[in-house]
C-alpha cells in the first residue's frame, strides 16, 4: 500500500511540476530570448567600439561590399568618386522589405555581420534596456503604428513578446480604427513602461481619440467587448475581441484620471511609463513632440533610435536618455559622403572621418549595389564625435525653402520664427503647418513676390487675433465647486495669519498622503493631539500608539522634495515640489514623508510643527494664546491715538482710513467689507468699530502669510525677530555680506513700527513685511544704480543706448511728433540720437519725423535743447548721428549753430593714427560726438560729393524726393557734403560696408558703418563669427527696417549677441523690445554704457552668437526662482467692463543667446482678489550670464479688452539673491505704486546644481557621462603639440572640479537642501540636528586642523554618519584640489602662453603652411578655441576652490584680498568668477598676525571662550565628564571672571569684548553655543 501512495505523491508531484512549467514558459522563452538578444547586441556594440577606431577603413570595406563585380575598386573611394559622379536624388519612400521572422541561427555572431536592420534592432534593444532597465519587460511596450499593406517591423521586432498591442490591429484598412484599437489594448495594460509610435503624429491623433473617446474605450474595457466601428471587419473585430477581458476596475481608474484632465495624461494613465519611443522626431515631426511634451506626455523622456535616408537604415541613437537626439553613423551600414554647406561651387565631397564638429552637410549615400551616390536631399548637423564615428542631428531637407520677401529662407528658420510668433499666445500649441504661394495680393505685391499663406494646425486657443495676445486659452475653466468627498484643501476664506491659526488647524486634523520608500502613497488623515504632544494617523495597521510622532521626538522639518523617499523616480514628476514636506524624526532620523493637496496646507503644517518643536523646549507660554503682545499692544496704542474722544470707539470711516494710511496700496472696499464680515460675525452692528474688532480686522487684512512663514521659520521662539535672528537671515537667505549686529539694530529701528519692539531690537511682522517691501530688500542690486563697471576701456567695447526718432511720439507715418521726445531719450540715458537734416521752408535747416509739413521741427532748437539736457542723466559722450539730406548752403549753418551752441562740448580733435582703438568713455566725459559723413583727403573745395547713407533714404522716397536715383550700372548713390560739416566728424566717420575681410584689412578704427536691420540680421545667422569680430574694434550701428512704419521695434538682443554697440531703438514705442532696452542699460548706473562680455571683447576668444549650449569659458549658471506671491495688482488698463477681481499669472522670460532663451509660466491663481499666492518654482540655465535678462511679465487670464497687467525687467547680473519683492511697472515703463511680486531668486553654478541626483535605478541610468574640455586641431603641427600638451591638464582640471561638486552635492542633499543651498545652510541645518536630539550625540570640528575634521564623539545616528562621511569626502576632494590647483594652473598657463606667442605670426604661419579657404577658417576658430579654454578665466572655472578650506593658513594675504574688490588676487577671481562673490571662503583654523578688521566673527568667538589655542568646536549636547571641568552658559570654567549671560536660542554666545580663559584650550562649546558659532559666522 505504501509504494502505491509514493507512486501516486511521485505522479501529482510531476504534474504539478509540468503544469507550472507550462504556465512560466512564455515568461521564461520572453527572458531567455531577451537575454541572448542583449548578449548579442552588446557583442555588436563592442565591434562597433572597434570600427570606429578607423572608420575610413571601414567605410572602404563597405564600399567593396556594395560594389558590383569588375567595376574597378582598387584605387578605393577616390576611383569610386571619379568613375561615378553624384547622382540624381535617391528614391525615398518606397516601401521597405517585409522582415522576416527571426531564427535563433540569427543571434550567431557570423550570422547578423552584413544586416544593418538585426544590427539596429540590437543596439537599439542594448542601448534601452541599460537606460531603462525595465523597459523590456514582457508585454511592458504598446505600439501605436498604423501598417496597411505592407508589416513594417517595430523597433523591437526580433522581441515580439516585448508588445501588448496585437499584431492584427496595426494593418487595418483604416488608419483612425488601427490606432484606436491599438490604444485599447494600450489602456488595458496598467503596467506599461514604453510607448512606441512609427510616427510622433500618430501617438498625437490617438491621444487625441482618448481625448475625445474616453468614455467609450473605458465602457468597452469594463465589458470586455468591442464596438462595431468603420473600418473593423467583423472577421478581425471578432478575432481581437478573444484576446480581451472585462477589467471593470481598470475602466474605472481611466474614468477617474480621464475626468481629472489631460495634462500629463499618460503618466497617470500607466505610472510605470518610462519612455516615449517614436521613429522620428526631426523636420514636421518635431512639433508634434513638442506638443506631447508640453501636454499629455509631460515628464516623460522621447527616444528616436533610428536615423533612415533613401530607404537605408544609417545611423542608431545610443543614448536614449539623454533630450537631445543624436545619431552615430554606423560606418559599416553605408557609404556616406557628405556635401559642406552652405554648397560652394565645387562639388566636391568629404568623407566620414573628414568631417568638422559643429558644421552642416548634405548627406550623399551609396547603400545599395546599383545605386550609388544618390544625394538624400537630408542636411545633418554633426553635434560631436564617438572614438572617429560622427554624430549627427537631421537639420532639414535640402528642397524645404522658401522665397519670402525674396530671400532664400530655410523652412526651419521660418519655423522657429512662426513658433516665436505663436508664444504671444501662451495657450496656443502649434501641431502642423503648410505653407502654400497666395495669388490674392496679384500684382499688388510687385518684387516681394512671392507670398504665402500658412494654414496651422493648432490646439489649445485658436482665436489668434491682437486682442487675444498673451491669454492662455488652454487652461479649461474650472467648474464650480460640488460637494463630493475626495482629497481635502484648505478652504479658501481660511487665512493663516499666525501660529494660532496653524495649530487649530492642525488640531481639527486634514487629509494627507503617506509616502512610503516603495513610492506607493496613502491616504491618511493626520492629526495633533489635544495635549499638542504628538501627531497621530489613521487608518494604520499599527496600534494606536504605533501610528504617532512625538513632538519631542521631530528632529527637523523639511518642504519640499529633499529626502531619498520624495526624490524617486516614481514620485518625482507626480506632484509640485510645493505640496511635499518630511518629518525627521528618532534618534535614528527616521523621515515622515507627506503630501499635502496644496502649498498652504503645508506651510500650516510646516509653521506649526516648527513652532511647536521650539515651544516645547524654550517658551513657557501657550502658543494658543492669540497674536503676540507686542503687536497686539502696538495695534492698539495706533487705535487709541485715533480715538479722539476716548470712548472706545471710533467710526468705520475712520478706521478704513488708518488701515489704508498703515498699509498703503490696499482697496477701501476690501477694509470696508472686512469690516461687516466682522460685524456680522460678532453680532456687533452699527458705524462705529472698538478697538478689539480693529485689532482683528487689521491682522487679519494686513498679516501676509507668505511672509509669516517666512519670519516663524528664522524667528527663534516667538512671532518675531531678534538681532540674531535677523542677522541669520540676512547672511544666510539674503546672502549679505559684513553684516553686524549694529546694521540689524539699524534696520528694526527703521522699520519696526512699535517703539517697545525698537527699543528691544525686535522685528515683528508688520517691520519684517516693511522690511521686505523696502529699496533696501529690492531685487535690484543696488551696487548697480551707480556707475559700477569698468569705464576705460575703448569706446567699442561698450553697449550705447540708442534711439531712433526720438522726437516722434507715435509711428512713423501718421504720428505726431514733439521736441519733447528728445528730453525723454536724454532723460532715460540715451547716448546716441539720430537727427534727419531736411532744407528748411526759412532758409534753415530743419528735422523732418514725419511726411506732414507741421511734423518738422527746427534743427536750432534741437540744438539748444540738446546742449541743456545732453549731460543731465549720464556724463558720458554723447553721439548725434547725422543723416544729411539737406542742401549744402543749410548744411553750412547747421554746422554754424553746432559750434556756436554747443561750444567746447563737441569733440573736434583728430584721431590718433597710431592708436589701435578708439579713446574711452572716461576719456570722453562730457564731449558731444558727431557720427556722419566725411570728405576725403584728397578733396580741397569747400563741398565734395560722399556716398550717400542707405538710413533714411525710405522717408526720403515716402516724402516724394526720389530725384537722387542710384547711378546707371549700380553702385551708392552721391550727395553733396559741406567742408564745415565735414569737420566736425573726427571719432565716428561713416563709410559704407563691404564685407568683413575688406574691412579687417583696410577700415580704421574711428570709422563705423551703419546696417538696417535686414542686412545685420542676414549678417547675424550667416556668420555671426565674423560680425563679433567686426565688432572687438569697430562701432557699428542699427537701424530699424523703413518697412516698421508702425514705430515698432527690433529685438535688441538679436544683435547684443553678435557685440553690435548701438542698436536704434524707438522709445516712444513701448513694449516687450523696449523694456529688454531699458531693463538692459539700468545696470550700469542708467549712464547709457554697458560693458560687453569678456568673450566679446578680447583680441583673441572663441564665441558662437548661435550656441546652443555652454560657451568656453564662461560658467553656466541656474537660476533658481521661486515666484511666491503678488501685491495690489491692477487691473488690466483696458478692462473696463471687467469687475474688479482679476485672474492673474506671472510669466518668466529669460533673453539672450539663443541658448539662454526660455519662457516659463506658473499657474493662474483663480479669484484671488490683487493678492495672489502662486507659490510655483521655475528653473532656467543661463550660459552667458553677461548677456542675459530676466523678464517678468503678469497677465490676466480672464480679461476683457486687454490682458496685460504689469511688467518688470532686470538684467540677470543685477539679481540679488533671497526673498526680494519685484517693484512693477506699466507697459510703458513707469512705476506701479505698491504694485510689487514676492519672490526668491538663488543662482548656482551647472554642475552640481540644479535638480539633485537621482537614486536606485533611476539614477544608475540618468547617470552623467563626464564631459571634458579638449583642444581642436589647427592643421599646424607646430601649435597643435603645444595645445596637445594641455589636454591632460584639461582632463585633471575637470576631475577635480567634478569630485569637489559632486560631493558637495552629496553632502548637501544629505543635510535635507537643495544643491543651490549654501554651506551656511548644511552647517546650520546640522546643529539644528544636534540641538533637538535628546540622546546627546557630539560632534566636533577640530578648527586648528589646516582641512578641519569633523569628527563624532561616541555613537551616532546611520544619517548623522552618512552626513559626516560625506563631509570627510567633502573635505578630502576639496584637499586634493587645493594641493593640485597650482600645478594644473601652471601647465594650463605654459600652454596658454605658448600658444598666444604663435598669435601675432598667426597669418604668416598660414600661408605657409598653404591653408586657404575653409580651412583656414576652421584653423583660425579652432586655435580661438583653443585660447579660450585656456585662458585663466576659464583655468578659474575648471580650478573651483570650494568650502571648508583653510587657505588663510595657506595664504596670509587671502583675507586682505578677498575683501578688496579691486584687487586681481586670483584666488578671489577663481571663486568670484564662479558667482559664489566669495562667501564661500571659509577662514577656518588659526592665523598668525591678523589684523583684527579681518578676524571672522567665529574667530572672535573663540578666541572670547577661550578656545583660540586648539581651536575645537563641538556642535551638540555635553554630558558631564570625569576629569574635566563644568563649563557656563559661556563655554567658560566656572570660577572664572566670565559672568554667565542668559542668551535666547541661537544668539551669539560670545562675550562683549575679546577675553581668554586662563587654563583651558582645547575644550568644547555647548550644542547652543554651536549653534550660535555656527550662526553667528555662517
Amino acid at each position: 500500500m505504501l509504494p502505491a501512495v509514493a507512486i501516486a505523491a511521485v505522479v501529482a508531484v510531476a504534474v504539478a511540476v509540468a503544469v507550472a512549467v507550462a504556465v512560466a514558459v512564455p515568461a521564461l522563452r520572453h527572458r531567455l530570448v531577451r537575454s541572448a538578444l542583449r548578449r548579442a547586441g552588446g557583442r555588436y556594440r563592442r565591434r562597433l567600439e572597434a570600427l570606429g577606431s578607423d572608420v575610413r577603413l571601414s567605410q572602404e570595406r563597405r564600399l567593396r561590399r556594395l560594389l558590383s563585380p569588375g567595376t574597378g575598386t582598387a584605387g578605393g573611394s577616390e576611383e569610386f568618386q571619379e568613375r561615378h559622379p553624384l547622382g540624381q536624388p535617391c528614391r525615398d519612400g518606397a516601401p521597405p522589405d517585409p522582415v522576416p521572422p527571426l531564427r535563433l541561427w540569427a543571434l550567431l555572431p557570423g550570422c547578423w555581420d552584413t544586416d544593418p536592420r538585426l544590427q539596429g534592432s540590437l543596439l537599439y534593444l542594448d542601448a534601452l534596456g541599460a537606460a531603462f532597465p525595465r523597459a523590456l519587460a514582457r508585454r511592458g511596450t504598446a505600439l501605436l503604428h498604423w501598417t496597411p499593406g505592407y508589416p513594417r517591423a517595430p523597433a523591437g521586432w526580433p522581441l515580439p513578446t516585448l508588445y501588448c498591442t496585437p499584431a492584427p490591429a496595426g494593418a487595418l484598412p483604416s488608419r483612425a480604427a488601427a490606432l484606436r484599437v491599438q490604444l485599447l489594448f494600450a489602456l488595458r495594460q496598467r503596467a506599461l513602461h514604453v510607448l512606441e509610435a512609427g510616427l510622433a503624429a500618430e501617438l498625437h491623433d490617438a491621444l487625441v481619440a482618448l481625448r475625445t473617446e474616453w468614455p467609450q474605450l473605458a465602457q468597452e474595457l469594463a465589458l470586455g467587448r468591442l464596438s462595431p466601428q468603420p473600418g473593423l471587419p467583423e472577421g478581425v473585430r471578432d478575432q481581437l475581441q478573444a484576446l480581451l477581458t472585462p477589467d471593470a476596475a481598470r475602466a474605472a481608474e481611466i474614468r477617474a484620471e480621464c475626468a481629472r484632465g489631460f495634462e500629463g495624461i499618460a503618466m497617470r494613465l500607466w505610472p510605470q511609463l518610462e519612455v516615449v519611443v517614436v521613429r522620428t522626431a526631426h523636420g514636421t515631426e518635431r512639433l508634434y513632440c513638442d506638443s506631447l511634451r508640453q501636454a499629455d506626455c509631460q515628464g516623460l523622456p522621447f527616444y528616436c533610435p533610428f536615423y533612415q535616408a533613401a530607404g537605408a537604415l544609417l545611423g542608431v541613437n545610443l543614448w536614449p536618455a539623454e533630450p537631445a537626439t543624436r545619431f552615430l553613423l554606423c560606418p559599416d551600414w553605408a557609404f556616406c559622403e557628405f556635401l559642406p554647406c552652405p554648397a560652394n561651387r565645387e562639388t566636391r565631397t568629404v568623407l566620414l572621418d573628414e568631417l568638422w564638429e559643429g558644421r552642416e552637410y548634405g548627406l550623399v549615400v551609396t547603400a545599395q549595389p546599383g545605386e550609388y551616390r544618390c544625394r538624400t536631399g537630408e542636411v545633418l548637423r554633426v553635434a560631436g564625435f564617438h572614438k572617429q564615428c560622427p554624430m549627427v542631428e537631421p537639420v532639414r531637407r535640402e528642397s524645404q525653402t522658401l522665397s519670402v520677401r525674396g530671400e532664400s529662407i530655410p523652412e526651419e528658420q521660418f519655423c522657429q520664427s512662426l513658433c516665436r510668433a505663436l508664444r504671444m499666445w501662451p495657450g496656443a500649441r502649434l501641431i502642423d503647418y503648410v505653407c502654400v504661394e497666395s495669388s490674392l495680393l496679384g500684382d499688388s505685391s510687385g518684387p516681394c513676390a512671392p507670398h504665402y499663406e500658412v494654414f496651422m494646425e493648432l490646439q489649445g486657443l485658436r482665436d489668434l487675433s491682437e486682442g487675444q495676445r498673451y491669454k492662455d486659452g488652454s487652461r479649461q475653466r474650472l467648474p464650480q465647486k460640488k460637494k463630493t468627498v475626495s482629497f481635502s484643501s484648505m478652504p479658501n476664506d481660511r487665512k493663516i495669519n499666525s501660529t494660532a491659526a496653524c495649530i487649530s488647524l492642525m488640531l481639527e486634523g486634514c487629509e494627507l498622503k503617506k509616502v512610503r520608500s516603495n513610492s506607493r502613497m496613502y491616504s491618511r488623515f493626520f492629526v495633533l493631539d489635544a495635549d499638542m504632544r504628538s501627531v497621530r494617523w489613521e487608518p494604520s495597521k499599527k496600534d494606536s500608539e504605533k501610528a504617532k510622532i512625538e513632538i519631542k521626538s521631530v528632529k527637523e522639518v523639511r518642504v519640499g522634495k529633499k529626502t531619498p523617499v520624495l526624490r524617486s523616480n516614481g514620485l518625482s514628476d507626480q506632484f509640485p515640489d510645493e505640496c511635499a514636506f518630511s518629518i525627521i524624526y528618532g534618534d535614528n532620523y527616521e523621515s515622515l514623508d507627506l503630501v499635502a493637496s496644496s502649498a498652504d496646507v503645508v506651510s500650516a503644517w510646516v509653521m506649526g510643527l516648527r513652532y511647536l518643536v521650539s515651544y516645547g523646549k524654550h517658551s513657557p507660554e501657550a502658543p494658543g494664546t492669540g497674536h503676540p503682545s507686542l503687536r497686539t499692544s502696538w495695534i492698539s496704542s495706533v487705535f487709541d491715538l485715533a480715538d479722539l474722544e476716548k470712548s472706545g470707539r471710533i467710526p468705520v470711516s475712520r478706521a478704513v482710513q488708518l488701515i489704508k494710511a498703515l498699509n498703503p496700496g490696499m482697496k477701501t472696499s476690501t477694509i470696508e467689507l472686512k469690516f461687516k464680515e466682522l460685524q456680522k460675525a460678532n453680532e456687533r452692528p452699527g458705524m462705529e468699530v472698538a478697538c478689539d474688532l480693529f485689532v482683528e480686522a487689521y491682522c487679519e487684512l494686513c498679516t501676509r502669510p507668505e511672509i509669516f512663514f517666512l519670519l516663524v521659520q528664522f524667528s527663534s521662539n516667538k512671532e518675531y525677530l531678534g538681532v540674531k535672528d535677523l542677522l541669520m537671515f540676512l547672511e544666510v537667505e539674503q546672502g549679505m555680506e559684513g553684516v553686524t549686529e549694529e546694521k540689524c539694530l539699524e534696520i528694526v529701528s527703521k522699520y519696526e513700527p512699535s517703539k517697545e519692539g525698537r527699543e528691544k531690537g525686535y522685528l515683528a511682522i508688520d517691520g519684517f513685511t516693511r522690511y521686505l517691501l523696502s529699496a533696501d530688500c529690492s531685487i535690484f542690486d543696488p551696487q548697480h544704480r551707480k556707475v559700477c563697471q569698468d569705464m576705460a576701456q575703448p569706446l567699442s567695447h561698450y553697449y550705447i543706448s540708442s534711439a531712433h526718432s526720438a522726437c516722434l511720439l507715435e509711428d512713423n507715418f501718421w504720428g505726431r511728433s514733439d521736441i519733447s521726445g528728445y528730453i525723454s531719450a536724454l532723460g532715460l540715458g540715451c547716448r546716441s540720437i539720430e537727427l534727419v537734416l531736411w532744407d528748411g521752408p526759412e532758409g534753415e535747416p530743419v528735422v523732418y519725423t514725419s511726411p506732414s509739413a507741421a511734423s518738422c521741427v527746427p534743427f536750432r532748437a534741437v540744438v539748444g535743447l540738446i546742449d541743456q539736457h545732453a549731460f543731465t542723466a549720464s556724463a558720458y559722450p554723447l553721439i548725434l548721428c547725422l543723416v544729411v539730406r539737406c542742401s549744402a548752403p543749410q548744411q553750412r549753418l547747421a554746422a554754424q549753430c553746432l559750434r556756436k551752441t554747443l561750444g567746447e562740448k563737441l569733440y573736434l580733435e583728430p584721431p590718433n593714427p597710431m592708436a589701435s582703438y578708439l579713446p574711452s568713455p572716461e576719456e570722453l566725459k562730457g564731449r558731444i560726438l558727431i557720427k556722419g559723413k566725411k570728405l576725403p583727403p584728397t578733396c580741397e573745395d569747400s563741398e565734395g560729393e560722399v556716398s550717400d547713407e542707405e538710413e533714411g533714404w525710405e522717408l526720403a522716397r515716402r516724402l516724394g524726393q526720389e530725384d537722387r536715383e542710384a547711378p546707371e550700372g549700380g553702385g551708392l548713390r552721391r550727395v553733396r557734403l559741406s567742408r564745415e560739416l565735414s569737420e566736425l566728424v573726427s571719432l565716428c566717420q561713416a563709410v559704407p560696408f563691404q564685407d568683413f575681410e575688406s574691412s579687417r584689412r583696410g577700415q580704421r578704427y574711428w570709422e563705423m558703418c551703419s546696417f538696417s536691420e535686414v542686412e545685420a540680421g542676414r549678417f547675424a545667422n550667416e556668420c555671426p563669427a565674423e560680425l563679433v569680430s567686426y565688432n572687438k574694434r569697430f562701432l557699428s550701428r542699427i537701424y530699424p527696417s523703413p518697412m516698421r512704419i508702425d514705430a515698432s521695434n527690433m529685438n535688441p538682443q538679436d544683435f547684443w549677441k553678435c557685440g553690435c554697440q548701438m542698436v536704434a531703438m524707438n522709445y516712444q514705442t513701448p513694449g516687450l523690445m523696449m523694456d529688454l532696452n531699458a531693463g538692459w542699460f539700468r545696470q550700469n548706473g542708467a549712464c547709457g554704457y554697458v560693458l560687453r562680455p569678456a568673450i566679446m571683447r578680447e583680441e583673441v576668444s572663441y564665441f558662437s552668437a548661435n550656441a546652443k549650449d555652454s560657451l568656453p569659458g564662461v560658467p553656466a549658471q541656474l537660476l533658481h526662482l521661486k515666484v511666491i506671491s503678488g501685491q495690489n495688482l491692477p487691473k488690466p488698463k483696458g478692462s473696463g467692463a471687467k469687475g474688479e477681481v482679476v485672474e492673474p499669472y506671472v510669466c518668466a522670460e529669460i533673453h539672450g543667446i539663443p541658448a539662454d532663451c526660455a519662457e516659463h509660466r506658473t499657474k493662474t491663481a483663480l479669484q484671488s482678489g490683487d493678492n495672489p499666492i502662486f507659490d510655483e518654482s521655475l528653473e532656467f540655465q543661463i550660459n552667458l550670464p553677461e548677456l542675459a535678462v530676466l523678464r517678468f511679465v503678469v497677465l490676466d487670464d480672464d480679461y476683457i479688452g486687454d490682458e496685460f497687467i504689469a511688467q518688470y525687467t532686470i538684467p540677470f547680473e543685477c539679481l540679488q539673491p533671497g526673498y526680494r519683492h519685484v517693484p512693477l511697472q506699466s507697459l510703458a515703463g513707469e512705476p506701479l505704486p505698491h504694485a510689487t511680486l514676492f519672490v526668491h531668486v538663488a543662482i548656482s553654478d551647472r554642475r552640481g546644481g540644479g535638480k539633485g541626483h537621482r537614486r536606485g535605478l533611476a539614477g544608475r541610468r540618468g547617470r552623467r557621462v563626464r564631459e571634458y574640455t579638449s583642444t581642436k586641431a589647427t592643421g599646424i603641427k607646430a601649435i597643435d603639440e603645444v595645445f596637445r600638451t594641455a589636454t591632460q591638464p584639461l582632463r585633471e582640471a575637470t576631475d577635480l572640479r567634478e569630485n569637489v561638486q559632486n560631493a558637495l552635492v552629496s553632502f548637501k542633499e544629505l543635510c535635507g537642501l537643495t544643491p543651490a543651498a549654501n554651506m551656511k545652510q548644511c552647517i546650520l541645518t546640522v546643529s539644528t540636528w544636534l540641538l533637538h536630539s535628546d540622546s546627546a550625540p557630539s560632534v566636533t570640528l577640530n578648527l586648528a586642523e589646516q582641512y578641519p575634521p569633523m569628527e563624532a564623539q561616541g555613537p551616532i545616528p546611520d544619517l548623522l554618519r552618512k552626513v559626516l562621511t560625506a563631509y570627510e569626502t567633502m573635505i578630502q576632494t576639496s584637499r586634493t584640489l587645493i594641493e593640485s590647483a597650482d600645478a594644473v594652473y601652471g601647465k594650463l598657463i605654459q600652454a596658454q602662453q605658448a600658444g598666444m606667442d604663435f598669435h601675432k605670426e598667426l597669418h604668416r604661419i598660414e600661408t605657409k603652411e598653404g591653408l586657404r579657404g575653409r580651412k583656414l577658417q576652421k584653423a583660425l576658430e579652432s586655435f580661438a578655441w583653443n585660447i579660450t579654454v585656456l585662458k585663466p578665466r576659464r583655468a578659474a572655472c575648471l580650478l573651483l576652490l570650494l568650502l571648508f578650506c583653510s587657505l588663510a593658513a595657506a595664504r596670509q594675504t587671502l583675507p586682505h584680498c578677498c575683501r578688496q574688490k579691486t584687487c586681481s588676487c586670483r584666488v578671489y577671481d577663481l571663486l568670484h568668477g564662479m558667482g559664489n562673490h566669495a562667501a564661500g571662503i571659509l577662514t577656518l583654523g588659526k592665523r598668525k598676525s591678523v589684523p583684527l578688521a579681518f578676524q571672522s566673527r567665529l574667530y572672535r568667538l573663540l578666541h572670547g571662550s577661550g578656545n583660540h589655542a586648539a581651536g575645537i568646536l563641538t556642535m551638540g549636547k555635553r554630558g558631564q565628564h570625569p576629569g574635566t571641568t563644568c563649563h557656563d552658559s559661556l563655554g567658560c570654567p566656572a570660577g572664572t571672571d566670565a559672568q554667565p549671560t542668559a542668551v535666547p536660542r541661537g544668539a551669539d554666545s560670545s562675550p562683549a569684548g575679546p577675553r581668554e580663559c586662563q587654563g583651558h584650550s582645547g575644550k568644547d562649546l555647548s550644542s547652543s553655543q554651536a549653534q550660535g558659532a555656527a550662526r553667528s559666522f555662517y
